[in-house]
C-alpha cells in the first residue's frame, strides 16, 4: 500500500508540527533544579493581587534615577515599597525621613524578581513615629 503524495505531505507537516511542539517545550519548560522555585513564583503571582500592610523604621529613601518615583526600604523587611510619582511620590518624600516608623498599605507585585509594595495614594503611608 502506498501513499499518496497529498498523504505524505500531511505525514510531514504532522512530523513538523509536534518538531516544533517538542522544541517549544524543551525550550520554554522550567528546569527540574528550578521545579520548587517556580512552584513559589506561581504563588507570588497569586498574592499580588493582594492589598498587604508593612510597618517598620525606614533604613533609606531612594529617588528613581528618572520618572520622579520613590523607593523606601523597612527595617526588617525584605519587601522594599515603590511610591509612583503619579501616587503622591514628592508629597511623600517631603514629610517622611530615615528613622521614621512608617505603616505601608499597598499591592504586592513582583519586579525584576524581587517583591515590593506598590504604594497608591500618599494617604496610605502613615507615619506612626519620628
Amino acid at each position: 500500500m502506498r501513499m499518496q503524495k497529498e498523504e505524505k505531505i500531511v505525514v510531514v507537516l504532522l512530523l513538523m508540527a509536534l518538531g516544533s511542539l517538542a522544541v517549544a517545550f524543551w525550550a520554554f519548560a522550567p528546569d527540574s533544579s528550578d521545579q520548587d522555585s517556580s512552584f513559589g513564583s506561581e504563588s507570588q503571582k497569586d498574592v499580588s493581587s493582594s492589598t498587604s500592610i508593612i510597618e517598620g523604621r525606614i533604613l533609606q529613601i531612594k529617588p528613581t534615577r528618572s520618572g520622579g518615583n520613590l523607593l523606601i526600604e523597612l527595617e526588617g523587611s525584605e519587601t522594599d515599597i515603590f511610591v509612583p510619582a503619579k501616587s503622591g511620590a514628592k508629597e511623600l518624600l517631603s514629610r517622611i525621613k530615615a528613622g521614621d516608623r512608617l505603616s505601608v498599605r499597598g499591592t504586592v507585585s513582583s519586579y525584576q524578581g524581587s517583591e515590593e509594595l506598590v504604594v497608591s495614594s500618599p494617604t496610605d503611608v502613615q507615619v506612626l513615629a519620628t
